[in-house]
C-alpha cells in the first residue's frame, strides 16, 4: 500500500469529520439555488480542497506550496463553478476560466441580489465552489497536522455563517444544523485530543438529540415575522420604480395611436385571463404608481430583484405556457399573465434582456431596464388568476397588507367615499357599493366623436367626476377614482392596468390592439387573496346630448390640448442624463450598494484565502503568549528555549527532541553553518558567529535545574535574550527564508 493510501486509511476519521461538517455548513443554500448543481459544486469544491489538503499533509508542503496546489485545483474544478460556460458542463473552457475569476469577487453579489431560485444562473455558483473549497482545505489540513483538532471546527463554522447570511430569511434548519454540526465536531475533537472517557458517548448523544429537538422546535414555534437577518434582506437592488413613468399616465395613447394596431400577440392565453402590465399602490395627486421597496412602502408592495433561474421556486402542475411577441408595444413594463412562475427570453439579446429583468413577486409586476420594443418575444409559465364567486366573499374579512401612504387625494373624494359606503356593513359590502355607485357614470374616451371627457387622473380630474353633474370618464378615471375611494374607508385597494381581449381562443394566437387596453381595481381580502373589481361603467352607457349641446362641443377642443401636457412620464428613462443634477440622492445610494458589496465580496474572498496563514500566525502567537506568561518562573524559562527551537525547526533545521538543551544547541548551530536542513532543498549555509544558542541553553538548564526558581527578572531577562537571538537568527537566515518559517507548520506538528 502506498504512504499516501496509508494516510488516509490511519486518519479516515479525521479527514471524514472536517470534509462532512463543510458539507452540513452548506445546507441553508440549498433553497437559495434550488438546483442539483449546487450539490455538485459543493461536493465537488470540497472533494478537490480534501484532496490537496491530504497531500500537503503527506508530503509535508508549505503554506506557500499549499496555496499554489489550491489553485491549480480551483482551475481544474471551475466547470463546478460556472457550468453554463462549460463544454458539456464538465470541461472548462477560457469562458469557464474567466466567469470563475470574476466571480471570486462579484458571485457574492449576485447571491444576495437575484430573486431565488438562481440555479446555475452565470457564475453564482462559484460562491459555493470556493466556499467548499477552502474551508475543506484549511479544516482537513489543521486536523491532520495539528495536535489541537478543535481549531479544525472553526472553518465550517465561518462557512455556516456565511450561508445563513446568503440564505433566505424564513429558513429554520439553520438552527439544528448548528448545533449538530457544534455537537458532532466537539465529539470529535474530544475523542481525538484522547479525552473522551468510558461512558461519555451516551451522555453527549443524549445531548446532542435534547439540543436538536429544543433548537429546530424553537425555530418552528418561533414568530413568523421573527426573520433571522440575511444580506438579501438588508442589501436592496439598485432599482426604484419611481424612475420610470407610470404605465397608467400613458391609457389614453394607446387608443390614441394604437386603437387598430397589433400591441401585443399572445399564444396561449388562458380563456378570461387579461394581460397584466402593472400594478399601482402609491398615488401622489397626480398619478397612481408602482411602489416598490425603494421608498419605504413597506411588505405590502413587495421589492424588485432581479430574478434567478425563475420567478418562483416551485412551479404548479396547472401552469400553463404562454408565448408573447411584442408589435407596437414598447416601455419597461413586462406584460404577464396571472401569477408568473417563469420568465425566458427569446432571440439575439435575451441574455441581456433576461439580465436586466427585475420582477416584484407580491405585485406580479416585472421592469425590464433596458426596455422592451417591437419584435421582442418571451414565454410565460403561469397560472391564471381564479376569481372567488361573491358567496365566498360575504363573510371573507379583509387582509391585513401594509401600503404606502396617499398624498394629494382630494377632501371631495375622502367625503363622497364615506357617503357611499354609509349604509354598508361588511368589507364586501363596502366594495359593491363602491362599485355600485361608479357604474352609475357614463362613460367616454374623450376622443373624436365622444363625449368630452378629459384624460389623466390627477387630483383635480378626480375631483371633478366626484362634483360634476355627469361623473365621466373611462377606465384610467374609474379605477383611479375607486382605488382612492377605496382606501378613503379602509379598502386595501390596488389599480392595475392591462389588456382585456374581447375573444381568446383556447390555442393559437389572439392579437391584442389598443383598443383593449384596460385597468381595474384589486382588494385583498383574507384567504382570497387580490380580488378584481371592475367599476368602469358599460361602454354604451353614453350620457344623452340634449339639443343645445352641439353648442358646446368647441369647449372641450379648446380644452383638449392641456392633456399632452399631463403626460410628461412618457419620457423614455433612457433620456434622464439630462437631470442626473437634480437626482443626486439615487446614484449615492446604488453606487454605495454596490460599493459595498464589491468590498465585502474582495475582502471575504482574501480573508478565506488568507485564512490558513492567519491561523498559522495565531497559533504560533497564542503558543508563544502562552510558553511566557504561564506556569512557574523555570518552565517559562524552559518554554523560551522550547520557542527558540520551534524558530530553528520552522526554518528546516533539524534539532533531536530527545537531545539536551546543549546538544540542540550544537545542532541548530552547525546545521545552519553547514547547511543541512529537513527540507528537500538544502538552503544555504549562513553566518552563525553572532549565535550564542550555547550560552541560551546554559542559562535555560541553569533555570530549571538550579537550586533557585527564577525570580520575574530573571524570567523577563531571559525571554529578552531569547527575542535578541532570534533577531540575530533572523539576520542570519535572510528575510525570504524568516518569512516562510513564520507560516511553516512544523513546530506545530512536533511535540513540546
Amino acid at each position: 500500500m502506498s504512504p499516501y493510501l496509508a494516510l488516509l486509511r490511519a486518519r479516515w476519521v479525521d479527514v471524514l469529520v472536517p470534509f462532512a461538517l463543510v458539507l452540513l455548513a452548506l445546507v441553508p443554500l440549498l433553497p437559495v439555488f434550488g438546483t442539483g448543481r449546487l450539490v455538485a459544486a459543493a461536493v465537488g469544491g470540497a472533494v478537490l480542497g480534501t484532496l490537496v489538503a491530504t497531500l500537503g499533509a503527506w508530503r509535508r508542503w508549505a503554506t506557500l506550496t499549499v496555496l499554489a496546489a489550491l489553485l491549480v485545483a480551483a482551475v481544474l474544478g471551475s466547470s463546478l463553478g460556472a457550468p453554463t460556460t462549460a463544454l458539456a458542463g464538465v470541461v472548462p473552457t477560457p469562458q469557464t476560466l474567466g466567469a470563475v475569476g470574476s466571480g471570486a469577487v462579484t458571485s457574492w453579489k449576485s447571491v444576495v441580489t437575484l430573486a431565488p431560485p438562481l440555479g446555475a444562473v452565470g457564475n453564482t455558483l462559484t460562491a459555493p465552489y470556493l466556499l467548499a473549497l477552502l474551508a475543506t482545505v484549511v479544516a482537513v489540513t489543521v486536523s491532520l497536522r495539528t495536535r489541537r483538532p478543535a481549531w479544525a471546527l472553526l472553518a465550517p463554522a465561518v462557512v455556516l455563517a456565511v450561508s445563513i447570511l446568503l440564505g433566505t430569511a424564513r429558513e429554520v434548519l439553520s438552527v439544528p444544523l448548528g448545533l449538530t454540526g457544534a455537537l458532532v465536531g466537539l465529539l470529535w475533537a474530544t475523542w481525538r485530543t484522547g479525552r473522551l472517557q468510558q461512558g461519555r458517548p451516551v451522555a453527549v448523544l443524549v445531548l446532542v438529540a435534547v439540543a436538536a429537538v429544543g433548537g429546530t422546535g424553537a425555530g418552528l414555534l418561533a414568530p413568523g415575522g421573527n426573520h433571522r437577518l440575511v444580506l438579501r434582506e438588508v442589501i436592496e437592488p439598485p432599482l426604484d420604480p419611481h424612475d420610470y413613468p407610470s404605465p397608467l399616465a400613458g391609457f389614453r395613447s394607446y387608443l390614441k395611436d394604437h386603437r387598430e394596431d397589433t400591441v401585443l400577440t399572445v399564444t396561449g392565453l388562458p380563456a378570461g385571463a387579461p394581460v397584466r402590465l402593472a400594478t399601482m399602490d402609491a398615488y401622489d395627486g397626480t398619478t397612481w404608481a408602482v411602489a416598490g421597496s425603494a421608498d419605504g412602502s413597506g411588505a405590502g408592495s413587495g421589492t424588485f430583484t432581479r430574478i434567478g433561474e425563475r420567478v418562483e421556486a416551485t412551479v404548479p402542475e396547472d401552469a400553463v405556457t404562454v408565448e408573447v411577441e411584442l408589435g407596437e408595444y414598447a416601455g419597461v413594463w413586462l406584460p404577464n399573465v396571472g401569477r408568473t412562475y417563469d420568465v425566458e427570453f427569446a432571440g439575439p439579446d435575451a441574455v441581456e434582456t433576461a439580465r436586466n429583468l427585475y420582477f416584484n413577486r407580491t405585485s406580479g409586476t416585472g421592469i425590464v431596464t433596458t426596455g422592451l420594443r417591437s419584435g421582442d418575444r418571451y414565454s410565460l409559465v403561469a397560472t391564471p388568476v381564479i376569481e372567488p364567486p361573491v358567496s365566498a366573499l360575504e363573510g371573507a374579512p379583509l387582509a391585513r397588507v401594509d401600503q404606502p401612504e396617499l398624498s394629494g387625494v382630494p377632501e371631495m373624494v375622502v367625503a363622497e367615499a364615506s357617503a357611499m359606503v354609509a349604509a354598508a356593513e361588511t368589507p364586501l359590502a363596502r366594495v359593491q357599493a363602491l362599485v355600485g355607485g361608479l357604474q352609475e357614470g357614463y362613460f367616454s374616451h374623450g376622443l373624436e366623436g365622444d363625449a368630452p371627457s378629459l384624460a389623466g387622473h390627477g387630483a383635480a380630474r378626480l375631483a371633478q367626476m366626484v362634483t360634476d353633474e355627469l361623473m365621466i370618464g373611462d377606465e384610467e378615471q374609474y379605477a383611479a377614482l375607486m382605488g382612492l375611494l377605496g382606501r378613503a374607508v379602509g379598502l386595501p385597494t390596488r389599480v392595475v392596468m392591462g389588456f382585456a381581449p374581447q375573444a381568446v381562443a383556447s390555442t393559437g394566437p389572439v392579437e391584442i390592439t389598443g383598443d383593449d387596453v384596460t385597468a381595474w381595481v384589486e382588494v385583498a381580502f383574507e384567504d382570497h387573496g387580490w380580488v378584481p373589481f371592475y367599476p368602469t361603467p358599460d361602454e354604451d352607457r353614453i350620457p344623452q346630448v340634449e339639443e343645445p349641446e352641439p353648442q358646446d362641443r368647441p369647449q372641450p377642443q379648446v380644452l383638449q390640448p392641456p392633456p399632452p401636457a399631463q403626460e410628461p412620464p412618457e419620457a423614455p428613462p433612457m433620456d434622464r442624463d439630462e437631470v442626473d443634477a437634480e437626482e443626486e440622492d439615487v446614484p449615492e445610494d446604488e453606487p454605495l450598494s454596490y460599493t459595498l458589496l464589491i468590498v465585502l465580496g474582495v475582502g471575504g474572498s482574501l480573508l478565506v484565502l488568507l485564512l490558513p496563514v492567519l491561523l498559522v500566525l495565531l497559533l504560533k502567537l497564542i503558543r508563544r503568549r502562552r510558553r511566557r506568561t504561564r506556569g512557574s518562573g523555570s518552565g517559562r524559562v524552559a518554554g523560551g528555549w522550547a520557542e527558540l527551537v520551534d524558530r530553528a525547526r520552522d526554518l528546516g533545521v533539524p534539532v533531536t527532541a530527545e537531545a539536551t538543551r546543549r546538544e540542540q544547541a550544537r545542532e541548530v548551530v552547525e546545521s545552519l553553518a553547514t547547511g543541512r536542513s529537513t527540507r528537500r532543498r538544502s538552503p544555504r549555509p549562513v553566518d552563525v558567529s553572532g549565535l550564542d544558542t550555547t550560552t541560551l541553553a546554559g542559562y535555560a538548564d541553569a533555570g530549571v535545574f538550579g537550586p533557585v526558581l527564577p525570580d520575574e527578572t530573571a524570567v523577563s531577562g531571559y525571554w529578552d535574550h531569547v527575542e535578541s537571538t532570534e533577531g540575530r537568527l533572523r539576520r542570519a537566515v535572510g528575510r525570504r527564508r524568516w518569512l516562510r518559517s513564520r507560516v511553516s507548520l512544523t513546530s506545530l506538528r512536533k511535540g513540546r
